[in-house]
C-alpha cells in the first residue's frame, strides 16, 4: 500500500522545490547580468537561451524529485488553478502558497553565496522587470499567457491521469523554457508569483527599488488568471476526469 505524503512533507517538498527553481534559475538571470557587467562578450542571445534552460532543467530535475511528494507545484498559479476545478484541497492551498514563497526567498538569499552583493546590486538576483518598451498592460497579458501555456502543459502532463507516463518533467521543464525564450526579453517571463517574489523581497535588503505596482498587476494577477483559465480550459476540452483530494 502506497503511503499518502502528510501536509508537512508537501510543505517542505514545495519549498525545496521553488528554493531549486529560485536559485538555479534567477542565480543564472543574475549571473548573465553579472557576465554584461564585467564585460563579457557573452551575446545577449546565448545570456536569454542560458537562463531559459537553466529554469526549464531546474523545473525537470524538480519534477523528478518532489512531484512524486507535492507534485512540484512550486508556483502559485499551479496551485490555485488546480483547487478551481476540484483537481486540489482548497484547505492545502494556504499551505502550499506559504512553502512556495518561503523557498523562493530563501533561493534568492543563496544566491549571494554564490555571487556575493554584486548579485542583487547588478544582477537583481534574477528579478523580473518589464522592457522598457513593454508597458503595464502588455505586461499582466504576456505574464498571464506565458502562465497558461505553462499550466495547460502541467494540467495536461501531471494532472490527467490519462497522459503517457514518464513525460511530465519533461515536458513542464521545457514548456518553461520556451516561454522564457520568446517572452523573456519582454518581461522576464516569471510566470510564477513566488519566483518573483522571493528576489525583489531580498533585494530591498541592498536598496534595489522594484516596482511593486507592475509586481502585483503583472507578476502576481497576471500568472493567477493565466493558471486559472488554463484549468479551466483543458477541464473543459479533455474532460477531465472528476476531483482528486
Amino acid at each position: 500500500m502506497v503511503r499518502t505524503p502528510t501536509l508537512m512533507e508537501r510543505f517542505a517538498s514545495e519549498l525545496l522545490g521553488t528554493f531549486l527553481l529560485v536559485f538555479i534559475g534567477a542565480g543564472a538571470a543574475s549571473s548573465a547580468a553579472l557576465l554584461v557587467h564585467n564585460n563579457s562578450d557573452l551575446p545577449t542571445i546565448a545570456g536569454l537561451l542560458l537562463v531559459a534552460l537553466a529554469h526549464g532543467l531546474a523545473l525537470f530535475i524538480i519534477v523528478m524529485i518532489v512531484g512524486k511528494v507535492s507534485g512540484a507545484h512550486v508556483n502559485p498559479a499551479v496551485t490555485i488553478g488546480l483547487a478551481s476545478i476540484g483537481r486540489f484541497p482548497w484547505e492545502d492551498v494556504v499551505a502550499y502558497v506559504v512553502a512556495q514563497i518561503v523557498g523562493a526567498v530563501a533561493g534568492a538569499l543563496a544566491i549571494l553565496i554564490v555571487y556575493g552583493k554584486l548579485a542583487a546590486t547588478v544582477g537583481h538576483l534574477g528579478a523580473p522587470a518589464l522592457a522598457t518598451n513593454t508597458n503595464m498592460l502588455q505586461g499582466v497579458l504576456i505574464e498571464g499567457l506565458g502562465a497558461f501555456i505553462l499550466v495547460l502543459t502541467i494540467v495536461g502532463s501531471a494532472a490527467d491521469s490519462r497522459a503517457p507516463a514518464g513525460w511530465a518533467g519533461l515536458s513542464i521543464g521545457m514548456a518553461l523554457a520556451a516561454i522564457i525564450m520568446f517572452l523573456g526579453p519582454a518581461t522576464g517571463a516569471a510566470v510564477n508569483p513566488a519566483r518573483a517574489f522571493g528576489p525583489d523581497l531580498v533585494n530591498l535588503i541592498f536598496g534595489v527599488s522594484t516596482d511593486w505596482v507592475a509586481f502585483v498587476v503583472c507578476y502576481l494577477i497576471g500568472p493567477l488568471l493565466g493558471g486559472i483559465g488554463a484549468c479551466w480550459l483543458y477541464r473543459y476540452i479533455a474532460r477531465l476526469p472528476g476531483a482528486k483530494h
